[in-house]
């Protein structure tokens, strides 16, 4: 009877075709690069992208299903099984503490990035003369969110003008994220004093 192919939720790692009976050394080759293959994907992604664990014991178990047919002997699958199973969350937890790690570390990154550019937009807009051509960098709010993305998604302030036809209801959303400790004032005007003293441009600030 053949060896069943393994039914893998990665798609990429679907590249096997039905072995003979019995299986001969070209399939078991394939079948142990294709293992070996699961195995450096697990290794070598870092964004959360892993290989599970059940894609890696369903390769492992259909090549060792090969060999033991070709040697005649499946009936220590079982116990091959078995023993995979308890095992590979074990091998694994090396790799998913290191990716854990690598995740921290670029975390810590990109929160530097956000910083470093917070500062570079306060400085630039803090140089820029009070003319209606007068061009703004985007300033993350004071927890390095970007307004302009997700969770927020705000229009961009490239301008003046842009800060001057914001509705009233991003008006007050800047404000809110420029200054979370206030509460929008009712008064426009008010409310865009504060959204251009929040991205550093207190030049433009109009009494």
């Amino acid at each position: 009877m053949p060896v069943a192919l393994p039914e893998l939720t990665q798609d990429r790692l679907q590249v096997l075709k039905v072995p003979d009976d019995p299986p001969n050394p070209a399939n078991v080759a394939k079948a142990y690069i294709l293992l070996n293959q699961a195995s450096s994907r697990a290794i070598h992604y870092l964004d959360g992208r892993l290989i599970s664990d059940v894609d890696i014991c369903k390769v492992a178990t259909y090549a060792t299903q090969l060999i033991t047919t070709r040697i005649g002997r499946p009936d220590i699958r079982d116990e091959v099984v078995a023993a995979l199973r308890d095992t590979m969350p074990t091998l694994l937890q090396p790799v998913r503490n290191d990716i854990t790690r690598v995740k921290t570390e670029l975390a810590g990154a990109r929160r530097d990035i956000r910083r470093n550019g917070r500062l570079i937009g306060l400085t630039w807009n803090g140089n820029s003369r009070p003319t209606d051509t007068a061009t703004f960098e985007i300033v993350p709010f004071p927890n390095f969110e970007d307004p302009t993305t997700a969770p927020h998604n705000l229009p961009p302030l490239h301008s003046p003008q842009a800060i001057d036809e914001l509705g009233p209801h991003h008006l007050r959303a800047y404000v809110r994220g420029y200054h979370p400790n206030l509460q929008a004032p009712g008064d426009r005007n008010e409310c865009i004093k504060l959204v251009l003293t929040g991205i550093g441009a207190y030049g433009h600030v109009r009494e």
